[in-house]
């Protein structure tokens, strides 16, 4: 009777064992409930694409990668993904395989893009070739064109902005402010800020486009982004003539309007009577000038080629001078 009830006991707890292994393997492999379909696609770079991982339509799970494995194509390797698809959707020529990120630390999924609901087997395309797959992203290609900026960033700041670019983009709850924080340490040093801010923009355009997450709320930001930065490189000409005709323009320019007698408070009716008058005075000097020039002596001539009269000029008072128009004239004697 001992030995039944050890037996009968042994027997319930491998049940049960078997049970929670059973389920604790479903719970792990997330398999598909529909009946599927089996394609080969192939990548050129499947990086972190492992078996069991999701293959999707529209963010919903329709699939699994069964297997990974090397292969050559024409002299090239390539991946070749064995995946499984839900039969309501079918793969066909204007089907596209993309490898995205659900983590940019983390596991892989296959994207299926324009996927068929109403196919016929005819249009089925089961051997999906290189043309119809995006391979998998390489986060290096966030600072595509950024290699003289980064040679004099310290790898600290260069960690930094990327571990708080990974942090948001994966949709782990981290919020926008630590990774523009970073972009700004980031940019702080390097002359030309409006093209390095440009082309991390772009950059992560890209990343934000393959990257599954808070991708929307990022392309948005990116778009915000982009607006002042691409208007800001069309002006930059704008901002040189600013530091040209700035303070240092403007403060010379009011020191000599005040010596000119233009100051703030001033009465203005007076500065105009005193501007006609000073003009006025200055016809009236002008007039004058022939008559000044006139009295001026000449210097000191041959006499016999002065005279200008054959009898010699007629001898008039000292304090008399005869003026023909405003000019002194000599008279002769006859």
């Amino acid at each position: 009777m001992k030995i039944r009830s050890t037996l009968w006991r042994l027997a319930i707890s491998v049940a049960v064992a078997a049970v929670l292994f059973v389920l604790l393997a479903n719970i792990l492999s997330n398999p598909v409930a529909a009946q599927t379909r089996t394609y080969v696609a192939e990548f050129t770079d499947a990086s972190g694409l492992h078996p069991d991982a999701d293959v999707r339509v529209r963010g919903v799970r329709v699939g699994k990668v069964e297997r990974v494995k090397l292969a050559q194509r024409n002299g090239q390797d390539v991946a070749s993904v064995h995946l499984t698809l839900d039969k309501k959707y079918g793969v066909v020529s204007i089907t596209r395989l993309a490898i995205k990120y659900q983590a940019l630390t983390g596991q892989r999924y296959v994207d299926v893009q324009n996927a068929s609901e109403g196919y016929s087997p005819a249009d089925l395309v089961t051997n999906v070739p290189i043309a119809m797959t995006k391979p998998s992203f390489d986060i290096t290609s966030l600072f595509n064109g950024l290699q003289p900026v980064l040679a004099t960033v310290s790898p600290d700041e260069l960690n930094n902005f990327t571990a708080n670019a990974a942090s948001f983009l994966s949709g782990d709850g981290g919020s926008i402010g630590p990774l523009l924080d970073s972009l700004h340490r980031f940019t702080s040093f390097v002359s030309d800020r409006q093209q390095v801010l440009a082309t991390l923009m772009q950059n992560l355009a890209g990343i934000a486009n393959g990257i599954d997450g808070q991708t929307k709320q990022f392309m948005h930001i990116v778009e915000l982004l982009n607006q002042p930065v691409e208007a800001t490189l069309t002006v930059l000409d704008e901002f040189r003539k600013s530091e040209l005709y700035g303070p240092n323009f403007t403060e010379p320019v009011v020191r000599m309007l005040h010596n000119m007698g233009l100051k703030p408070g001033g009465d203005v009716d007076a500065a105009m009577d005193r501007a006609f008058k000073n003009l006025d005075n200055f016809f009236d000097a002008f007039k004058l000038v022939p008559v000044m020039w006139d009295n001026v002596p000449l210097p000191d001539e041959d006499p016999a080629a002065a005279a200008p009269c054959s009898k010699g000029p007629m001898q008039l008072p000292e304090t008399m001078d005869i003026l023909l128009n405003g000019t002194r004239v000599v008279l002769c004697n006859r």
